[in-house]
């Protein structure tokens, strides 16, 4: 009786499957991450993948604006009904990769106001959700998301360990990332296969944003984990841009080549594409290098 009084049951709206749904149930594990996330009235919420509310509900009343984004066709008669009490609650019936942010937020921004993110993320498109979002041109004070326990073990992962890889090191990049709490199965209806964590993202901001450095950051490490197995030398020597030079970048970084990417650090995946920039890269006509 205990842990089936815990469970919320509102009217179920249809379950779909290629929408990753997986509806949070349990109210003490929402108590849980509403404590964990700490809105505050000064805050601009964006919610992406609402539901039907059991998050939304809870974020509304203790902030300043919650834009809840749902794009279930069945999802959005209920949000609107439960967040019909708050007038500071908007719900926002779009899919969120098709969403223009910066358009979005531009109409909600106050200049008082952080802007902060959170949701529970559908299984099938998280990883691309966070994509978007770590690339962001947007002052995003920090995001808090339910995702599966494997893609937040991948995240927050240590250089040298088994779940490091281009993935831990994009995000480490961008934010300071930390895991919350586990979430089992039994929480949610229907119940994942899979068990679920909280994680929590501050962006780092840095006072200027480079695009030829994120770019040549992102190639050089995807270059990197694209032959896991293999050294560095070798899979930053396949490939087509840094090939030719590969061994000369290296020597310039200070890296040992017979390394392999999993034991690179963040620091020194930035390092390398420093390095690239100052002594390989030919600046477009007009424009200067970026100095670090």
């Amino acid at each position: 009786m205990g842990a089936h009084s815990r469970l919320v049951k509102p009217n179920e709206p249809m379950l779909k499957k290629r929408f990753g749904q997986h509806f949070l149930r349990d109210r003490g594990v929402i108590d849980r991450i509403v404590r964990w996330i700490n809105p505050g009235p000064g805050d601009l919420f964006l919610e992406i993948g609402a539901g039907d509310g059991a998050l939304s509900t809870q974020l509304a009343p203790l902030s300043a604006q919650l834009l809840a984004v749902e794009m279930d066709v069945d999802c959005i008669p209920i949000l609107e009904n439960k967040l019909s009490p708050h007038k500071s609650a908007v719900v926002i019936a779009a899919d969120f990769l098709r969403l223009n942010l910066a358009d979005l937020l531009s109409g909600y921004t106050q200049a008082d106001w952080a802007l902060r993110i959170a949701g529970n993320l559908p299984y099938n498109i998280g990883t691309a959700i966070l994509d978007i979002l770590l690339h962001a041109s947007l002052p995003i004070e920090d995001m808090h998301f339910m995702l599966q326990l494997e893609v937040v073990q991948r995240i927050t992962a240590a250089p040298g360990s088994r779940d490091y890889g281009y993935l831990s090191v994009d995000c480490q990049h961008h934010c300071l990332v930390r895991m919350g709490f586990k979430v089992p199965p039994a929480c949610f209806v229907p119940r994942p296969k899979v068990s679920s964590a909280t994680i929590s993202f501050r962006p780092k901001h840095p006072e200027k944003v480079h695009a030829e450095f994120e770019r040549h950051f992102e190639a050089i490490a995807k270059a990197a984990f694209s032959h896991r197995r293999k050294t560095l030398a070798n899979s930053l020597g396949r490939n087509p841009v840094y090939g030719k030079i590969s061994e000369e970048l290296l020597a310039q970084a200070g890296i040992d080549g017979s390394r392999r990417a999993e034991e690179l650090s963040v620091p020194e995946y930035e390092h390398l594409a420093e390095m690239y920039l100052k002594h390989f890269e030919e600046p477009e006509a007009g424009s200067q290098k970026p100095e670090f």
